[in-house]
């Protein structure tokens, strides 16, 4: 499990994305300059921050390049100012270290974005990381439910942000299985009832480990471990909510976990074979799943049929 998950990292869209804040900068530079040829009188002073912001996004991973950008950007509008020709050199630095703190600003909010977007990450790793200390079967089979969940959420074309929150919640929402014993976790026999209500605490142990984490909640990854034990009727635990109750990334992590559970060994039986699994999934539509989500998980199974059971290498995280 720790092999692939190392593979997933952050590629968050600004970090990959810088292109288009380029050609902005410079389609705003030209227009600038070109109102400043028709109109030299016109103080335009203002207006230059814009494209000093967009260079902030557009070069931020480069601090000599935004040291000449902002010398440029002071020069251009020195010489285009209407007292232009009669600045001091003192006036002159004055401008370019106003426009360096400026971009350095924009650039180091980016940069401190991109930080705090990979601590969550390299935390939730090492959350999940520690279910491979406890039970094998668990480790693998909180990646495989990270993975069916991205891919509904995909089909669903909910947001890159959102598909890897879910991505993210799947790799934890066992998480709580921690404080289960692991007499009761490897059982090869039947649960007695004491034993399956142990196990069902895992979702309220999971979330008040998690729970002063305030990206897990923001992304729904709380909401993700506290209740993907719902069921759309109702019956489910650990809080009895019903239908659109359930949070969506839970309703659809729901799905996953239950799909990856028939289809996956288990200390105490071999795994079930897909089309097995998937009549289990339809014939419980509207009852223990959503419908909807029902419905695009089926259409994906029908879709990459035996190959979804397939090990899926490196999952690429978007706008996180």
């Amino acid at each position: 499990m720790i092999d692939s998950m190392n593979k997933v990292k952050i590629n968050t869209w600004l970090a990959r994305k810088t292109t288009p804040f380029t050609v902005v900068f410079f389609f705003l530079m030209f227009v600038i300059i070109l109102i400043d040829e028709i109109n030299p009188t016109q103080n335009l002073t203002s207006m230059y921050l814009i494209p000093l912001v967009v260079a902030g996004f557009a070069f931020w991973k480069n601090m000599f390049i935004q040291f000449i950008v902002s010398g440029v950007l002071s020069w251009v509008r020195d010489h285009f100012a209407p007292y232009g020709h009669d600045l001091s050199i003192h006036l002159v630095v004055s401008h370019w270290l106003t426009y360096t703190l400026a971009i350095l600003s924009v650039s180091n909010s980016i940069k401190f974005y991109i930080r705090e977007k990979e601590n969550t990450l390299n935390l939730t790793l090492a959350l999940a990381k520690s279910l491979d200390s406890r039970d094998t079967h668990t480790a693998f089979h909180s990646e495989n439910v990270a993975k069916y969940a991205f891919k509904i959420a995909k089909e669903m074309k909910l947001s890159s942000r959102q598909c890897d929150h879910i991505y993210l919640g799947g790799l934890l929402h066992d998480i709580g299985k921690i404080g289960v014993p692991e007499s009761i976790l490897s059982k090869p026999t039947p649960l007695t009832k004491d034993e399956y209500d142990s196990i069902k605490q895992h979702s309220i142990i999971g979330y008040n480990m998690v729970k002063h984490i305030p990206s897990f909640e923001k992304s729904g990854i709380l909401d993700m471990i506290l209740y993907h034990h719902e069921r759309f009727d109702g019956t489910g635990y650990p809080g009895r909510l019903k239908g659109e109750q359930i949070p969506r990334l839970a309703r659809i992590l729901s799905v996953a976990d239950s799909f990856d559970a028939m289809t996956s060994t288990r200390v105490y039986r071999n795994r079930m074979e897909l089309e097995y699994a998937a009549n289990q999934i339809r014939k419980n539509r509207g009852t223990q799943f959503d419908p909807e989500i029902t419905d695009v998980f089926l259409k994906i199974l029908e879709k990459e049929g035996s190959n979804i059971l397939l090990h899926i290498e490196g999952i690429k995280m978007g706008p996180y």
